[in-house]
């Protein structure tokens, strides 16, 4: 066994992992080309990402072209996923990351229950993977929201005004991280 899996399929869940990731890269600039009139890069990485994520959960027992469906779903889900959590939401997740490992995460759990080939009786795989999710939204959600609510009362995790305008290298470390990279001369910032 290795992890789980037996040795002839570990070249399924490559090849699975492949497929949904490629699918997730192609579904993302299709859906933003189609809404925006041209393909974000940036959302275009993230659906990719959001296919291995997603693809993850079950890559093992799904079978190649259920990957693909599960990536091209992923890749989708997140520019909407991520244009809800900014701008209606308010959300401030400037790397996409909820989108990515949430929403593309649960996507890929749930598929796992509706795609996958189980060895034996895999019937009630769906509720299973169900009580999971409920399981996310209902216990850990809540404990790590609480969590870090109170580490933000004793240690706030969110820089201040000036560090965020100035940018982070220079205001907690005095020096640029990008020396070679300057955006904008002196005499144009306030003192």
């Amino acid at each position: 066994m290795f992890g789980g899996v037996e040795p002839g399929q570990v070249v399924l869940v490559a090849v699975n992992t492949i497929l949904a990731a490629s699918a997730g890269a192609l579904a993302a600039p299709v859906i933003t080309r189609a809404r925006f009139g041209m393909p974000d890069a940036s959302l275009s990485a993230n659906g990719w990402v959001g296919g291995l994520v997603a693809v993850s959960a079950g890559c093992a027992f799904l079978p190649s072209a259920a990957a693909v469906l599960v990536g091209l779903i992923a890749g989708a889900l997140v520019p909407f996923s991520v244009e809800v959590l900014e701008l209606r939401l308010e959300v401030d997740d400037p790397g996409g990351s909820i989108s990515v490992h949430a929403v593309a995460g649960i996507w890929g759990v749930l598929a796992v229950g509706l795609f996958g080939r189980f060895p034996g009786n895999g019937s009630g795989q769906f509720l299973a993977q169900l009580v999971g999710v409920a399981t996310l939204f209902g216990f850990v959600l809540p404990v790590s929201w609480g969590a870090n609510y109170l580490l933000n009362r004793f240690v706030p995790c969110r820089a201040t005004r000036e560090g965020e305008r100035q940018g982070m290298d220079l205001f907690e470390l005095g020096a640029g991280a990008y020396p070679d990279f300057i955006t904008h001369n002196d005499e144009f910032s306030g003192r």
